[in-house]
């Protein structure tokens, strides 16, 4: 891993919300498919590796980390625009991956949303800028989604 280089993206939102229903969005298909992938094949238990369906973008696996509830949610994932729009059907542990992580903490007022995408170091250097800036605004607006869904 190359020190220089940055290696996460970190983000932080409160929802109106909580944390039970924080959790829930994060953790079940059926709510998963409301603001983030437009299908979900499996279940997001520790150990599993449930297929995202982004439409026009591809099928991607992903590798549960741990499931907490109503705390913490963790997954590992391959960069996405490397293998887009053909997907990804392999074994997410055999590539080079990214650690997902959602930590949520009760607030006045609802729920504070940590969000950290670690390991874009250890990515291959001919993609760890693109993935920064792609990942970075990504998730601003896979946030933006989740707020809208868990506040309206």
């Amino acid at each position: 891993m190359n020190s220089t280089i940055q290696d996460c993206i970190e983000k932080e939102i409160v929802v109106r919300a909580p944390k039970e229903r924080v959790y829930a969005a994060l953790t079940t298909p059926e709510q998963f498919v409301k603001w983030f992938a437009t299908a979900v094949e499996g279940t997001f238990e520790t150990g599993e590796r449930p297929s995202l369906d982004f439409g026009e973008y591809g099928k991607f696996k992903i590798y549960v980390v741990a499931a907490n509830p109503h705390d913490y949610f963790a997954y590992r994932c391959v960069d996405c625009s490397v293998h887009s729009p053909h997907g990804f059907d392999g074994d997410v542990l055999a590539e080079p991956n990214t650690l997902v992580e959602f930590t949520l903490v009760e607030v006045e007022g609802g729920t504070k949303l940590h969000l950290k995408e670690s390991g874009i170091a250890s990515l291959p250097s001919e993609v760890i800028e693109h993935t920064l800036a792609g990942q970075s605004e990504g998730w601003d607006f896979m946030l933006g989604r989740l707020l809208g869904y868990l506040e309206n």
